[in-house]
Protein backbone atom coordinates (compact mmCIF):
# COMPACT_ATOMS: atom_id res chain seq x y z
CA UNK A 1 0.00 0.00 0.00
CA UNK A 2 2.56 2.64 1.21
CA UNK A 3 4.56 1.93 -2.04
CA UNK A 4 1.89 2.50 -4.16
CA UNK A 5 1.13 5.58 -2.49
CA UNK A 6 5.25 6.73 -2.64
CA UNK A 7 4.77 5.91 -5.82
CA UNK A 8 1.62 8.17 -7.04
CA UNK A 9 3.21 10.93 -5.06
CA UNK A 10 6.62 10.87 -6.56
CA UNK A 11 4.96 10.95 -10.14
CA UNK A 12 2.29 13.44 -9.19
CA UNK A 13 4.97 15.49 -8.02
CA UNK A 14 6.94 15.61 -10.75
CA UNK A 15 4.04 16.19 -13.49
CA UNK A 16 2.70 19.21 -10.67
CA UNK A 17 6.11 21.19 -10.11
CA UNK A 18 7.61 19.92 -13.94
CA UNK A 19 10.61 19.11 -12.86
CA UNK A 20 12.03 17.39 -15.79
CA UNK A 21 11.14 20.28 -17.29
CA UNK A 22 12.81 22.24 -14.98
CA UNK A 23 16.40 20.97 -15.47
CA UNK A 24 15.46 21.32 -19.54
CA UNK A 25 14.88 25.03 -18.92
CA UNK A 26 18.10 25.24 -17.64
CA UNK A 27 20.01 23.06 -19.93
CA UNK A 28 18.67 24.56 -23.00
CA UNK A 29 19.91 28.46 -23.25
CA UNK A 30 16.74 29.17 -25.25
CA UNK A 31 14.91 29.09 -22.65
CA UNK A 32 17.13 30.47 -20.13
CA UNK A 33 15.58 34.07 -20.17
CA UNK A 34 12.05 32.80 -19.37
CA UNK A 35 13.72 31.96 -16.23
CA UNK A 36 15.43 35.48 -15.69
CA UNK A 37 12.15 37.19 -16.41
CA UNK A 38 10.66 34.93 -13.85
CA UNK A 39 13.68 36.08 -11.05
CA UNK A 40 13.28 40.04 -12.34
CA UNK A 41 9.32 39.33 -11.80
CA UNK A 42 10.13 38.07 -8.03
CA UNK A 43 12.32 40.68 -7.73
CA UNK A 44 10.22 43.65 -8.49
CA UNK A 45 8.05 42.47 -5.64
CA UNK A 46 10.07 42.59 -2.75
CA UNK A 47 9.96 46.65 -2.33
CA UNK A 48 6.42 46.21 -1.89
CA UNK A 49 6.57 43.11 0.11
CA UNK A 50 9.13 45.16 2.77
CA UNK A 51 6.39 48.04 3.37
CA UNK A 52 3.91 45.55 3.98
CA UNK A 53 6.24 44.00 6.92
CA UNK A 54 6.80 47.97 7.92
CA UNK A 55 2.94 47.98 8.12
CA UNK A 56 2.84 44.75 10.31
CA UNK A 57 5.69 46.01 12.69
CA UNK A 58 3.36 49.01 13.29
CA UNK A 59 0.37 46.49 13.78
CA UNK A 60 2.49 44.74 16.51
CA UNK A 61 3.59 48.00 18.65
CA UNK A 62 -0.75 48.69 18.83
CA UNK A 63 -1.80 45.52 19.95
CA UNK A 64 1.29 45.43 22.41
CA UNK A 65 0.53 48.35 23.85
CA UNK A 66 -3.04 46.72 24.56
CA UNK A 67 -1.60 43.94 26.16
CA UNK A 68 -3.19 42.09 23.14
CA UNK A 69 -0.13 40.72 21.30
CA UNK A 70 -2.22 37.39 20.83
CA UNK A 71 -4.38 39.13 18.19
CA UNK A 72 -1.28 39.70 16.12
CA UNK A 73 -0.81 36.05 15.79
CA UNK A 74 -4.87 35.25 14.76
CA UNK A 75 -4.53 37.95 12.06
CA UNK A 76 -1.81 35.78 10.19
CA UNK A 77 -3.05 32.94 10.99
CA UNK A 78 -6.51 33.55 10.21
CA UNK A 79 -5.44 35.25 6.57
CA UNK A 80 -3.12 32.27 6.08
CA UNK A 81 -5.77 30.24 6.54
CA UNK A 82 -8.65 31.78 4.83
CA UNK A 83 -6.33 32.28 1.49
CA UNK A 84 -5.21 28.51 1.43
CA UNK A 85 -9.16 27.85 1.30
CA UNK A 86 -9.86 30.52 -0.97
CA UNK A 87 -7.09 29.05 -3.63
CA UNK A 88 -7.83 26.01 -2.31
CA UNK A 89 -11.05 25.60 -3.60
CA UNK A 90 -10.19 26.73 -7.42
CA UNK A 91 -6.89 24.31 -6.72
CA UNK A 92 -8.11 20.85 -5.79
CA UNK A 93 -11.06 21.01 -8.66
CA UNK A 94 -8.40 22.02 -11.41
CA UNK A 95 -5.89 18.64 -9.42
CA UNK A 96 -8.39 16.28 -8.67
CA UNK A 97 -11.07 16.70 -11.52
CA UNK A 98 -9.16 18.06 -14.48
CA UNK A 99 -6.19 16.99 -15.18
CA UNK A 100 -4.72 14.58 -17.41
CA UNK A 101 -3.36 11.73 -15.49
CA UNK A 102 -6.68 11.03 -14.70
CA UNK A 103 -7.08 8.97 -18.29
CA UNK A 104 -3.94 6.66 -16.86
CA UNK A 105 -4.89 6.62 -13.34
CA UNK A 106 -8.49 5.92 -12.87
CA UNK A 107 -8.82 2.59 -14.79
CA UNK A 108 -5.69 1.00 -12.74
CA UNK A 109 -6.23 -1.23 -9.38
CA UNK A 110 -6.12 2.01 -7.43
CA UNK A 111 -8.12 2.88 -4.57
CA UNK A 112 -9.81 6.76 -5.22
CA UNK A 113 -8.42 7.12 -1.46
CA UNK A 114 -4.68 6.54 -2.88
CA UNK A 115 -5.60 9.21 -5.76
CA UNK A 116 -6.63 12.16 -3.82
CA UNK A 117 -4.21 10.92 -1.10
CA UNK A 118 -1.55 11.65 -3.72
CA UNK A 119 -2.54 14.66 -5.07
CA UNK A 120 -3.39 16.31 -1.82
CA UNK A 121 0.43 16.15 -0.91
CA UNK A 122 1.29 17.68 -3.61
CA UNK A 123 -1.29 20.45 -3.59
CA UNK A 124 -0.27 21.11 0.09
CA UNK A 125 3.11 21.96 -1.07
CA UNK A 126 1.81 24.50 -3.83
CA UNK A 127 0.11 25.66 -0.87
CA UNK A 128 2.88 26.55 1.11
CA UNK A 129 4.07 28.83 -1.87
CA UNK A 130 0.64 30.80 -0.77
CA UNK A 131 1.15 30.65 3.22
CA UNK A 132 4.62 31.14 3.89
CA UNK A 133 4.79 34.36 2.55
CA UNK A 134 2.15 35.38 4.37
CA UNK A 135 2.18 33.80 7.83
CA UNK A 136 5.84 34.08 8.55
CA UNK A 137 6.19 37.83 9.12
CA UNK A 138 3.82 37.51 11.66
CA UNK A 139 5.74 35.00 13.21
CA UNK A 140 9.35 36.34 13.06
CA UNK A 141 7.64 39.85 14.00
CA UNK A 142 6.12 38.12 17.07
CA UNK A 143 9.33 36.16 18.21
CA UNK A 144 12.29 38.57 17.55
CA UNK A 145 10.55 41.99 18.86
CA UNK A 146 9.17 40.18 21.49
CA UNK A 147 12.35 37.99 22.79
CA UNK A 148 10.47 34.30 22.23
CA UNK A 149 12.77 31.66 23.82
CA UNK A 150 13.43 28.24 21.48
CA UNK A 151 10.33 26.63 22.40
CA UNK A 152 8.41 29.35 20.58
CA UNK A 153 10.40 28.66 17.27
CA UNK A 154 9.82 24.81 16.90
CA UNK A 155 5.85 25.64 17.71
CA UNK A 156 5.98 27.85 14.97
CA UNK A 157 7.84 25.40 12.89
CA UNK A 158 5.53 22.30 13.79
CA UNK A 159 2.51 25.17 12.86
CA UNK A 160 3.72 26.83 9.37
CA UNK A 161 3.84 22.64 8.09
CA UNK A 162 0.84 22.00 9.20
CA UNK A 163 -0.65 25.39 8.51
CA UNK A 164 -2.43 24.49 5.16
CA UNK A 165 -3.88 20.92 6.15
CA UNK A 166 -7.22 21.94 7.96
CA UNK A 167 -8.36 24.48 5.09
CA UNK A 168 -7.06 22.17 1.96
CA UNK A 169 -9.03 19.39 3.59
CA UNK A 170 -12.22 21.69 3.73
CA UNK A 171 -11.77 22.89 0.11
CA UNK A 172 -11.53 18.94 -0.92
CA UNK A 173 -14.80 17.69 0.99
CA UNK A 174 -16.58 21.23 -0.28
CA UNK A 175 -15.56 20.31 -3.94
CA UNK A 176 -15.95 16.39 -4.20
CA UNK A 177 -19.42 16.94 -2.44
CA UNK A 178 -20.28 19.50 -4.90
CA UNK A 179 -19.05 17.28 -7.75
CA UNK A 180 -20.95 14.58 -6.82
CA UNK A 181 -23.90 16.18 -6.80
CA UNK A 182 -23.82 18.33 -9.50
CA UNK A 183 -22.61 15.62 -12.01
CA UNK A 184 -26.27 15.70 -13.69
CA UNK A 185 -27.18 16.03 -17.04
CA UNK A 186 -25.70 17.85 -20.19
CA UNK A 187 -25.44 21.00 -18.66
CA UNK A 188 -23.70 20.00 -15.60
CA UNK A 189 -20.36 22.34 -16.08
CA UNK A 190 -22.87 25.23 -16.33
CA UNK A 191 -24.69 24.13 -12.96
CA UNK A 192 -21.37 23.29 -11.15
CA UNK A 193 -20.37 27.14 -12.11
CA UNK A 194 -23.68 28.68 -10.96
CA UNK A 195 -23.36 26.69 -8.16
CA UNK A 196 -19.93 27.68 -7.24
CA UNK A 197 -20.30 31.28 -7.50
CA UNK A 198 -23.46 30.88 -5.40
CA UNK A 199 -21.31 28.80 -2.70
CA UNK A 200 -18.62 31.55 -2.66
CA UNK A 201 -20.78 34.78 -2.59
CA UNK A 202 -22.24 32.65 0.65
CA UNK A 203 -19.33 32.71 2.30
CA UNK A 204 -18.06 35.61 1.72
CA UNK A 205 -21.93 36.73 3.45
CA UNK A 206 -21.62 34.05 6.53
CA UNK A 207 -17.99 34.97 7.03
CA UNK A 208 -18.60 38.66 7.11
CA UNK A 209 -21.90 38.45 9.35
CA UNK A 210 -19.29 36.33 12.03
CA UNK A 211 -16.92 38.91 11.60
CA UNK A 212 -20.10 41.41 12.64
CA UNK A 213 -21.35 39.74 15.37
CA UNK A 214 -17.90 38.71 17.02
CA UNK A 215 -17.31 42.93 16.65
CA UNK A 216 -20.12 43.30 18.00
CA UNK A 217 -19.66 40.83 20.66
CA UNK A 218 -16.68 42.27 22.00
CA UNK A 219 -17.82 45.41 22.87
CA UNK A 220 -20.99 43.95 25.37
CA UNK A 221 -20.42 44.35 29.25
CA UNK A 222 -16.95 45.36 30.52
CA UNK A 223 -14.89 45.15 27.43
CA UNK A 224 -12.04 47.41 28.73
CA UNK A 225 -11.76 46.12 32.10
CA UNK A 226 -11.79 42.00 30.56
CA UNK A 227 -9.18 43.34 27.94
CA UNK A 228 -6.91 44.15 30.70
CA UNK A 229 -7.32 41.21 32.41
CA UNK A 230 -7.33 38.58 29.73
CA UNK A 231 -4.30 38.72 27.24
CA UNK A 232 -5.74 36.64 24.71
CA UNK A 233 -9.47 38.17 24.83
CA UNK A 234 -9.57 39.57 21.04
CA UNK A 235 -8.07 35.78 20.04
CA UNK A 236 -11.06 33.98 22.27
CA UNK A 237 -13.90 36.72 20.66
CA UNK A 238 -12.53 36.76 17.34
CA UNK A 239 -11.20 33.14 16.76
CA UNK A 240 -14.86 31.72 16.39
CA UNK A 241 -14.37 33.11 12.59
CA UNK A 242 -12.09 30.17 12.04
CA UNK A 243 -11.43 28.14 15.23
CA UNK A 244 -7.96 26.69 13.77
CA UNK A 245 -6.16 29.97 13.42
CA UNK A 246 -7.40 30.70 17.44
CA UNK A 247 -5.39 27.82 18.31
CA UNK A 248 -2.86 28.25 16.18
CA UNK A 249 -2.36 31.57 17.78
CA UNK A 250 -3.10 30.41 21.38
CA UNK A 251 -0.24 27.52 20.73
CA UNK A 252 2.79 30.13 20.21
CA UNK A 253 1.52 32.91 22.59
CA UNK A 254 1.08 30.45 25.41
CA UNK A 255 3.92 27.97 24.28
CA UNK A 256 5.65 28.41 27.90
CA UNK A 257 2.45 26.73 29.55
CA UNK A 258 0.47 23.66 29.45
CA UNK A 259 -2.38 26.18 27.36
CA UNK A 260 -0.33 26.63 24.38
CA UNK A 261 0.73 22.65 24.19
CA UNK A 262 -2.61 21.56 24.17
CA UNK A 263 -3.54 23.83 21.73
CA UNK A 264 -0.63 22.73 19.66
CA UNK A 265 -2.05 19.00 19.82
CA UNK A 266 -5.45 20.15 18.84
CA UNK A 267 -4.19 22.03 16.04
CA UNK A 268 -1.87 18.94 14.56
CA UNK A 269 -4.41 16.23 15.93
CA UNK A 270 -7.61 17.69 14.11
CA UNK A 271 -5.40 18.23 11.49
CA UNK A 272 -4.65 14.58 10.87
CA UNK A 273 -8.26 13.84 11.51
CA UNK A 274 -10.01 15.78 9.05
CA UNK A 275 -6.98 14.26 6.54
CA UNK A 276 -8.45 11.08 7.48
CA UNK A 277 -11.87 11.98 7.45
CA UNK A 278 -11.05 13.50 3.69
CA UNK A 279 -9.40 10.04 2.84
CA UNK A 280 -12.63 7.94 3.77
CA UNK A 281 -15.19 10.46 2.33
CA UNK A 282 -13.07 10.20 -0.85
CA UNK A 283 -14.41 6.37 -1.66
CA UNK A 284 -17.76 7.15 -1.93
CA UNK A 285 -17.23 10.74 -3.59
CA UNK A 286 -14.41 11.16 -5.68
CA UNK A 287 -15.44 8.73 -8.86
CA UNK A 288 -19.09 9.84 -8.59
CA UNK A 289 -18.08 13.29 -9.34
CA UNK A 290 -14.91 12.51 -11.75
CA UNK A 291 -18.05 10.08 -13.99
CA UNK A 292 -18.32 12.38 -16.98
CA UNK A 293 -15.24 14.65 -17.03
CA UNK A 294 -13.10 12.05 -18.41
CA UNK A 295 -15.59 9.91 -20.71
CA UNK A 296 -15.87 10.25 -24.27
CA UNK A 297 -19.62 10.35 -25.64
CA UNK A 298 -20.27 9.06 -28.96
CA UNK A 299 -23.46 10.10 -30.56
CA UNK A 300 -26.04 7.44 -31.75
CA UNK A 301 -28.42 6.69 -34.76
CA UNK A 302 -31.81 7.76 -32.71
CA UNK A 303 -29.96 10.65 -30.99
CA UNK A 304 -29.02 12.45 -34.24
CA UNK A 305 -30.61 15.39 -35.58
CA UNK A 306 -31.13 16.57 -39.44
CA UNK A 307 -28.91 19.26 -40.67
CA UNK A 308 -29.86 21.40 -43.46
CA UNK A 309 -27.39 22.19 -46.05
CA UNK A 310 -27.64 25.63 -45.72
CA UNK A 311 -26.68 24.94 -41.74
CA UNK A 312 -23.57 23.12 -42.43
CA UNK A 313 -22.57 26.06 -45.47
CA UNK A 314 -23.73 28.92 -43.50
CA UNK A 315 -20.82 31.51 -43.35
CA UNK A 316 -19.60 33.40 -40.62
CA UNK A 317 -17.26 36.15 -40.16
CA UNK A 318 -13.69 34.41 -39.13
CA UNK A 319 -13.11 36.75 -35.74
CA UNK A 320 -17.37 36.16 -34.65
CA UNK A 321 -16.45 32.65 -35.24
CA UNK A 322 -12.97 33.03 -32.94
CA UNK A 323 -14.61 34.73 -30.67
CA UNK A 324 -17.59 32.01 -30.45
CA UNK A 325 -14.81 29.46 -29.84
CA UNK A 326 -13.39 31.15 -27.34
CA UNK A 327 -16.12 32.02 -25.23
CA UNK A 328 -17.01 28.09 -25.56
CA UNK A 329 -13.80 27.36 -24.53
CA UNK A 330 -14.06 29.80 -21.36
CA UNK A 331 -17.85 28.40 -20.33
CA UNK A 332 -17.08 24.65 -21.21
CA UNK A 333 -13.96 24.70 -19.08
CA UNK A 334 -15.00 25.13 -15.27
CA UNK A 335 -11.27 26.33 -14.17
CA UNK A 336 -11.32 28.92 -16.79
CA UNK A 337 -14.87 30.15 -16.09
CA UNK A 338 -14.25 30.09 -12.64
CA UNK A 339 -10.54 32.23 -12.72
CA UNK A 340 -12.36 34.40 -15.97
CA UNK A 341 -15.99 35.09 -15.53
CA UNK A 342 -16.43 34.23 -11.85
CA UNK A 343 -13.73 36.50 -10.91
CA UNK A 344 -15.66 39.54 -12.81
CA UNK A 345 -18.75 38.99 -12.01
CA UNK A 346 -18.37 37.63 -7.97
CA UNK A 347 -16.05 40.94 -7.84
CA UNK A 348 -18.49 43.26 -7.93
CA UNK A 349 -21.47 41.26 -6.12
CA UNK A 350 -18.63 40.45 -3.07
CA UNK A 351 -18.45 44.47 -2.29
CA UNK A 352 -21.92 45.04 -2.53
CA UNK A 353 -22.50 42.09 0.04
CA UNK A 354 -19.79 43.52 2.24
CA UNK A 355 -21.42 46.85 1.98
CA UNK A 356 -25.06 45.64 3.24
CA UNK A 357 -23.90 42.86 5.88
CA UNK A 358 -21.59 45.92 7.12
CA UNK A 359 -18.64 43.67 7.40
CA UNK A 360 -16.08 46.36 5.60
CA UNK A 361 -16.64 49.55 7.42
CA UNK A 362 -14.03 51.16 5.02
CA UNK A 363 -15.90 50.47 1.94
CA UNK A 364 -19.27 52.18 3.42
CA UNK A 365 -16.78 55.39 4.52
CA UNK A 366 -15.65 55.61 0.55
CA UNK A 367 -18.98 55.16 -0.86
CA UNK A 368 -20.44 57.62 1.27
CA UNK A 369 -17.62 60.16 0.71
CA UNK A 370 -17.97 59.79 -2.88
CA UNK A 371 -21.98 59.46 -2.99
CA UNK A 372 -22.74 63.52 -3.28
CA UNK A 373 -20.06 63.25 -6.66
CA UNK A 374 -21.57 61.60 -9.69
CA UNK A 375 -18.10 62.35 -11.58
CA UNK A 376 -16.00 60.70 -9.05
CA UNK A 377 -18.35 57.51 -9.56
CA UNK A 378 -18.30 57.29 -12.88
CA UNK A 379 -14.46 57.71 -13.22
CA UNK A 380 -14.09 54.94 -10.45
CA UNK A 381 -16.61 52.52 -12.52
CA UNK A 382 -14.32 53.75 -15.29
CA UNK A 383 -11.04 52.50 -13.85
CA UNK A 384 -12.49 49.49 -12.11
CA UNK A 385 -13.65 48.12 -15.62
CA UNK A 386 -10.57 49.11 -17.57
CA UNK A 387 -9.02 47.01 -14.24
CA UNK A 388 -11.38 43.74 -15.04
CA UNK A 389 -9.65 43.72 -18.53
CA UNK A 390 -6.17 42.39 -17.12
CA UNK A 391 -7.60 41.22 -14.21
CA UNK A 392 -10.04 38.53 -15.95
CA UNK A 393 -6.87 36.89 -17.52
CA UNK A 394 -8.16 36.32 -20.73
CA UNK A 395 -5.98 38.39 -22.60
CA UNK A 396 -2.67 37.22 -20.67
CA UNK A 397 -3.90 33.35 -21.68
CA UNK A 398 -5.68 33.76 -24.99
CA UNK A 399 -2.69 31.84 -26.79
CA UNK A 400 -1.71 29.35 -23.59
CA UNK A 401 -5.07 28.10 -23.33
CA UNK A 402 -5.07 26.18 -26.78
CA UNK A 403 -2.32 24.35 -25.19
CA UNK A 404 -0.68 21.74 -27.84
CA UNK A 405 -3.41 22.97 -30.65
CA UNK A 406 -2.05 26.01 -31.04
CA UNK A 407 -1.09 24.39 -34.46
CA UNK A 408 -4.24 24.08 -36.07
CA UNK A 409 -4.67 28.58 -35.45
CA UNK A 410 -1.20 29.05 -37.34
CA UNK A 411 -2.73 26.63 -40.01
CA UNK A 412 -6.80 28.35 -40.58
CA UNK A 413 -6.88 30.67 -43.29
CA UNK A 414 -7.19 33.65 -40.62
CA UNK A 415 -5.99 36.81 -41.35
CA UNK A 416 -4.19 38.22 -38.21
CA UNK A 417 -6.63 41.10 -37.86
CA UNK A 418 -8.97 38.24 -37.40
CA UNK A 419 -6.72 36.56 -34.82
CA UNK A 420 -6.28 39.92 -32.56
CA UNK A 421 -9.77 41.14 -32.98
CA UNK A 422 -12.09 37.45 -32.26
CA UNK A 423 -9.54 37.48 -28.90
CA UNK A 424 -10.43 40.98 -27.89
CA UNK A 425 -14.18 40.37 -28.33
CA UNK A 426 -14.57 37.29 -26.28
CA UNK A 427 -12.66 39.18 -23.67
CA UNK A 428 -15.07 42.20 -24.04
CA UNK A 429 -18.24 39.90 -23.96
CA UNK A 430 -16.85 39.13 -20.48
CA UNK A 431 -16.42 42.45 -19.82
CA UNK A 432 -19.65 43.09 -20.21
CA UNK A 433 -20.86 40.59 -17.57
CA UNK A 434 -18.75 42.49 -15.64
CA UNK A 435 -20.13 45.66 -16.25
CA UNK A 436 -23.93 44.57 -15.48
CA UNK A 437 -22.79 42.87 -12.19
CA UNK A 438 -21.23 46.07 -11.15
CA UNK A 439 -23.84 48.76 -12.44
CA UNK A 440 -26.53 46.22 -10.59
CA UNK A 441 -24.47 45.83 -7.19
CA UNK A 442 -24.40 50.30 -7.43
CA UNK A 443 -27.52 50.53 -7.85
CA UNK A 444 -28.25 49.06 -4.61
CA UNK A 445 -25.78 51.16 -3.00
CA UNK A 446 -25.96 54.60 -4.34
CA UNK A 447 -28.14 56.22 -7.26
CA UNK A 448 -26.66 56.64 -11.26
CA UNK A 449 -27.79 58.88 -13.65
CA UNK A 450 -28.05 57.72 -17.42
CA UNK A 451 -25.03 59.54 -18.57
CA UNK A 452 -22.92 58.29 -15.46
CA UNK A 453 -23.76 54.53 -16.93
CA UNK A 454 -22.97 55.41 -20.68
CA UNK A 455 -20.25 56.63 -19.68
CA UNK A 456 -19.07 54.01 -17.58
CA UNK A 457 -20.26 51.13 -20.13
CA UNK A 458 -18.25 52.68 -22.98
CA UNK A 459 -14.97 54.28 -21.11
CA UNK A 460 -14.68 51.06 -19.61
CA UNK A 461 -14.98 48.77 -22.27
CA UNK A 462 -12.80 51.23 -24.62
CA UNK A 463 -9.99 51.00 -21.61
CA UNK A 464 -10.35 46.97 -21.42
CA UNK A 465 -9.32 46.64 -24.82
CA UNK A 466 -5.85 48.33 -24.52
CA UNK A 467 -5.24 45.79 -21.29
CA UNK A 468 -6.52 42.74 -23.28
CA UNK A 469 -3.94 43.40 -26.01
CA UNK A 470 -1.45 43.91 -23.05
CA UNK A 471 -1.71 41.06 -21.89
CA UNK A 472 -1.88 39.89 -25.59
CA UNK A 473 1.27 40.82 -26.38
CA UNK A 474 3.16 38.99 -23.05
CA UNK A 475 1.34 35.63 -24.42
CA UNK A 476 2.36 35.82 -28.04
CA UNK A 477 5.71 36.30 -26.92
CA UNK A 478 5.78 33.20 -24.60
CA UNK A 479 3.18 30.56 -24.69
CA UNK A 480 2.62 28.42 -21.98
CA UNK A 481 1.79 25.65 -24.21
CA UNK A 482 3.21 22.26 -22.91
CA UNK A 483 0.60 22.06 -19.83
CA UNK A 484 -1.29 19.00 -18.10
CA UNK A 485 -3.69 20.91 -16.64
CA UNK A 486 -5.93 23.41 -17.69
CA UNK A 487 -5.28 25.35 -14.45
CA UNK A 488 -1.52 25.83 -15.31
CA UNK A 489 -2.29 28.14 -18.07
CA UNK A 490 -4.31 30.44 -16.23
CA UNK A 491 -3.03 30.14 -12.77
CA UNK A 492 0.53 28.86 -12.85
CA UNK A 493 1.38 31.23 -15.62
CA UNK A 494 3.73 33.53 -15.66
CA UNK A 495 2.50 35.49 -18.23
CA UNK A 496 -0.64 36.44 -16.38
CA UNK A 497 1.63 38.36 -13.41
CA UNK A 498 3.43 40.26 -15.83
CA UNK A 499 0.82 41.08 -18.09
CA UNK A 500 -0.69 42.78 -14.55
CA UNK A 501 2.57 44.62 -13.71
CA UNK A 502 2.14 46.46 -16.82
CA UNK A 503 -1.64 47.00 -16.58
CA UNK A 504 -1.24 48.71 -13.21
CA UNK A 505 1.60 50.66 -14.73
CA UNK A 506 -0.73 51.47 -17.77
CA UNK A 507 -3.90 52.28 -15.74
CA UNK A 508 -2.21 53.62 -12.78
CA UNK A 509 -0.27 56.37 -14.74
CA UNK A 510 -3.40 57.33 -16.49
CA UNK A 511 -5.16 57.64 -12.74
CA UNK A 512 -2.12 59.54 -11.03
CA UNK A 513 -2.93 61.92 -14.67
CA UNK A 514 -6.49 62.38 -13.66
CA UNK A 515 -6.40 62.76 -10.09
CA UNK A 516 -3.77 66.05 -10.86
CA UNK A 517 -5.88 67.79 -13.54
CA UNK A 518 -9.39 66.43 -11.81
CA UNK A 519 -9.55 70.31 -9.88
CA UNK A 520 -7.75 72.22 -12.99
CA UNK A 521 -9.71 71.13 -16.06
CA UNK A 522 -13.69 70.79 -16.75
CA UNK A 523 -14.58 67.06 -16.33
CA UNK A 524 -15.90 66.44 -19.55
CA UNK A 525 -12.22 67.33 -20.95
CA UNK A 526 -10.97 64.23 -18.68
CA UNK A 527 -13.20 61.79 -20.61
CA UNK A 528 -12.51 63.23 -23.89
CA UNK A 529 -9.00 62.84 -22.46
CA UNK A 530 -9.66 59.00 -21.62
CA UNK A 531 -11.58 58.25 -25.44
CA UNK A 532 -8.63 59.49 -26.85
CA UNK A 533 -5.95 57.79 -25.43
CA UNK A 534 -7.71 54.36 -24.92
CA UNK A 535 -8.35 55.06 -28.45
CA UNK A 536 -4.63 55.60 -29.56
CA UNK A 537 -3.20 53.16 -27.31
CA UNK A 538 -5.80 50.71 -28.55
CA UNK A 539 -4.69 51.36 -32.06
CA UNK A 540 -1.04 51.38 -31.14
CA UNK A 541 -1.25 47.78 -29.86
CA UNK A 542 -3.14 46.26 -32.52
CA UNK A 543 -0.30 47.15 -35.18
CA UNK A 544 2.51 46.14 -32.66
CA UNK A 545 0.27 42.39 -32.15
CA UNK A 546 -0.71 42.28 -35.71
CA UNK A 547 3.55 41.89 -36.32
CA UNK A 548 4.12 39.83 -33.32
CA UNK A 549 1.38 37.43 -33.93
CA UNK A 550 2.62 36.71 -37.52
CA UNK A 551 6.33 36.68 -37.01
CA UNK A 552 5.55 34.04 -33.79
CA UNK A 553 3.65 32.07 -35.78
CA UNK A 554 6.16 32.06 -38.28
CA UNK A 555 8.90 30.64 -36.26
CA UNK A 556 6.94 28.16 -33.75
CA UNK A 557 7.87 24.93 -34.05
Amino acid sequence: MMNKIISLIKTDFNITFGLSSIIYSFKNKKNRWQMIILAIAMLSLIPSYFLIINSLNGMYDIYAEVGQKSMFLLSGFLVTQIMVFIFGLLYVMSKYYFSNDLATLVPLPIKSSYIIGSKFVTLMISEYLTSLPIILPFIIIYGVKGGEGLLYWIYSLLLVITAPIIPLVLSSIVIMVFMKYTNIGAKKDLIRVIGAVIFIIAMVYFQLKIQTIAGKAMMEGDFFVNLVKDSNLLVKKLGIIFPPSQWGALALSNYFNLTGLMNLLTFIVVGIISFMIMLFLSESLFFDGLIGNIEVSASKGKSRKKIALKDMTKETKPYIALAKKEIIMLFKTPVYLLNTVGGVVMLPIILLVASMTGGDESLVQIIDMLGGNNNLITLAGIAFIAALGILNSIGATSFSREGKCLWIQRTLPIKVEDQIIGRILSSLIVQILGVGALLISLSFIIKLDILSILLIVFLGLLGSIPMTQIGMIIDILRPLLDWDNPQKAMKQNLNVLISMGLGVLYLGGLIYLVINIMNKVDVNLIYGLLTVVFGLTSIILFVLLKKLIKTQFEVME
